[in-house]
């Protein structure tokens, strides 16, 4: 296990940590070989360090970050091929996240509109560099103290032009978050389209202060969005303007080709919203409450259809145990 003090390679060393994941340890740590800067050293946890698939999202990662450099993408630095553990080194930005600044509660009109402009040509510009980032959401948005930001995180992102993306995008944890797409809940190809929606997720929190579902039950949290509609943002917070109502529900259309065809055009209305024309979306949503009857029971006709596989299961390795405790 790494630990605070550790130096890697003999470059970096390690200080507190700041960030705990599934795989990976993220520390503030010292750059040894550069007048000791301040840099940001992510470091896979032991238990994964010899699956190639880790390996391989980790070096993909890597790859990504060093090809995109825009003022509002977190800035990665180039490390020896010959590096003897496997860990990613990043700018080390001063801020908050923004899912940091939402436990504070919602943001004004103005401002969150302000920070979807930027957070939207982020995206856009690594769009335009062929990637699909694949998991925009408030954790992975620092908000710098010069008001700009930095979207950061490159774990599930990979080139569009790819048959498949990330394998992790089609986990449990990524679908049942409040950001994921119909389609990568359906786990489908991942497109630009995801993204779109995942922006939209954000703004809706923004100004609603919630994500557009939530709930207890991640089956239910999951399933919601590929068949019903979010709350109108406007029921949640009366001074949402129509506009602004119109674009957030715009980029959370189930339909990928409903949304916004980019993030650069999502852009042009973040910031120019009095001329966005209201069609009406928030009267022909469709909600989702008279299908959660209909989930619950969907959830259960899956576990009871699993019961014989998890029985002859059960049996072989009762089977095999027995037989081979008499060898």
């Amino acid at each position: 296990m790494h630990k605070e003090g550790e130096v890697l390679d003999g470059r970096f060393l390690l200080r507190e940590p700041i960030a705990q994941g599934g795989m990976a340890t993220v520390f503030k740590a010292e750059d040894l070989h550069n007048r000791c800067a301040v840099v940001v050293a992510k470091v896979l946890l032991p238990a994964f360090s010899s699956g190639l698939g880790s390996w391989s999202m980790f070096q993909r990662e890597e790859e990504i970050g060093l090809r995109l450099h825009h003022p509002y993408v977190l800035k990665f630095v180039a490390l020896p091929a010959d590096k003897r553990r496997t860990y990613l080194i990043t700018e080390y930005v001063a801020g908050p996240t923004l899912a940091d600044r939402l436990r504070h509660g919602l943001l004004g009109e103005a401002q969150a509109l302000s920070i979807a402009s930027r957070l939207c040509e982020a995206v856009d510009y690594v769009h335009r560099q062929g990637f699909v980032h694949y998991d925009v959401k408030p954790a992975n948005v620092i908000l710098c103290p010069d008001g700009g930001l930095r979207l950061i995180d490159f774990g599930l992102a990979h080139e569009e032009a790819t048959r498949y993306g990330s394998w992790l995008a089609a986990s449990p944890a990524i679908a049942s978050s409040g950001y994921a797409a119909p389609e990568q809940i359906r786990r489908r190809r991942g497109r630009k389209s995801a993204d779109i929606y995942a922006l939209g997720a954000t703004l809706y929190e923004m100004l609603t202060g919630r994500p557009p579902f939530a709930g207890d039950d991640p089956f239910v949290v999951a399933s919601a969005r590929t068949i019903g509609d979010p709350v109108a943002p406007s029921a949640l917070n009366s001074s949402i303007s129509p506009e602004v109502e119109e674009i957030v529900l715009r980029a959370l259309r189930r339909k990928p080709e409903e949304r916004y065809s980019s993030a650069a055009a999502m852009k042009t209305d973040l910031d120019r919203p009095q001329a966005v024309a209201v069609s009406g979306l928030s009267a022909r949503l469709r909600p989702v409450t008279r299908w959660r009857r209909y989930l619950r029971l969907a959830r259960y006709a899956t576990f009871v259809a699993a019961l014989p596989i998890l029985f002859h299961a059960a049996l072989f390795a009762l089977l095999w145990w027995h037989f081979a405790g008499r060898r």
